[in-house]
């Protein structure tokens, strides 16, 4: 389970700083608010890595299928520790104080609500340069609830990629 968890968490770099939903903020505001959860600032901690990171929600008939990765092979030792230290952080949460719990990000919040459901299963595995998690419900009630989860997860990933973009030209620009 914390694994599961870690990894959506993990997904939401490339809370509490922020009001609203991810539907609500900017991408800028996006970028800080999941560098500020405490369980997916995990991988900020090492500043080389964060630049590398990929991620993809996709949905599946039943589910969803979840891929984060590190574009550098390189990297692939620092995503490993930083993964670890994500599912230690997860193993917390239900000790988080309140403040705590505000600060999680919008995709931390939404996990920990599936992880409780029953008709909702998920598996995971570790892959080359990552990790992958597919989640797959038993109702047409978990469907929907893990088809609004990739639809978010989706466009927090658009955010957090445009964010990405836009970090990158600042530089050019005071070049130019």
């Amino acid at each position: 389970m914390k694994r599961i968890l870690c990894t959506v968490a993990a997904l939401m770099l490339a809370t509490a700083v922020f009001a609203g939903t991810a539907s609500d903020l900017t991408p800028q505001q996006t970028m800080e608010k999941v560098m500020n959860c405490p369980v997916c600032s995990a991988f900020s901690v090492d500043p080389a890595l964060s630049p590398t990171l990929r991620c993809d929600t996709q949905p599946l008939k039943a589910g969803y299928v979840d891929v984060f990765t590190t574009s550098d092979e390189k990297m692939v030792a620092s995503f490993d520790k930083a993964h670890a230290d994500c599912e230690s952080r997860c193993m917390a949460i239900p000790k988080m104080t309140a403040d705590q719990k505000a600060k999680l990000c919008d995709r931390c919040n939404a996990m920990t609500a599936l992880m409780n459901r029953k008709d909702v299963t998920f598996e995971g595995g570790k892959t080359t340069m990552g990790w992958v998690q597919v989640a797959q419900a038993s109702t047409p009630e978990g469907v929907k609830a893990l088809h609004d989860y990739a639809a978010m997860s989706q466009a927090i990933n658009a955010k957090l990629a445009q964010a990405s973009m836009e970090m990158s030209k600042e530089p050019m620009k005071s070049k130019m």
